[in-house]
């Protein structure tokens, strides 16, 4: 075969390869044609809150996140606010129920004590 002759043959296949692949590509809904839609965004307004759809959209996962640690603070903020009216209302029992535990060393103590008032 001359080297003209072998070049024609596979500028051909080549062409009838890239007609067949352009046909597959326009004409068929195969496997490569897909459909995708995205979620809404939020975006921010001077609101109080987020709107509606900001609470189930795929991207606004921030907003939802900051709802749910917005809440969160203000239930700790509730249990602390109660901790600090029963502190300082003095009605605060202490029961020591380990005293065989505890061991004091009065002779160091009293160095210690002694050490300190000079």
């Amino acid at each position: 075969m001359r080297p003209e002759r072998s070049l024609r043959c596979l500028l051909l296949i080549n062409t009838v390869l890239a007609v067949a692949l352009t046909w597959t590509l326009f004409v068929t809904a195969g496997p490569l044609v897909g459909s995708a839609e995205a979620a809404g965004q939020y975006r921010s307004t001077r609101r109080a809150g987020p709107p509606a759809e900001a609470v189930t959209g795929v991207g606004n996962a921030s907003a939802r996140q900051r709802k749910e640690i917005i809440d969160r603070l203000g239930k700790v903020e509730q249990q602390l606010a109660a901790m600090s009216a029963t502190l300082t209302s003095g009605k605060i029992g202490v029961r020591i129920v380990n005293t065989d535990e505890i061991s004091i060393d009065y002779d160091r103590l009293a160095d210690a004590v002694r050490s300190r008032s000079k």
